[in-house]
């Protein structure tokens, strides 16, 4: 599950993307997509943890 915080944070790092990137936005609607189909499998919890770990790490990281 992403906290709705991380879809904000998605949502404008996207918008920026199309923005001043030069990304398109039907390239972005694909990737979309694709992410929530690939969220929807059996596969979508694995890379959750993945993910949770490797936020993790990097709060671990001291500057």
């Amino acid at each position: 599950m992403i906290t709705v915080s991380a879809v904000i944070v998605f949502i404008a790092a996207e918008v920026g993307l199309i923005w001043k990137g030069g990304l398109k936005f039907w390239h972005a609607a694909v990737c979309n997509i694709a992410a929530l189909y690939l969220a929807a499998t059996s596969a979508g919890p694995t890379f959750y943890n993945g993910l949770s770990n490797a936020a993790q790490m990097l709060s671990e990281i001291r500057f």
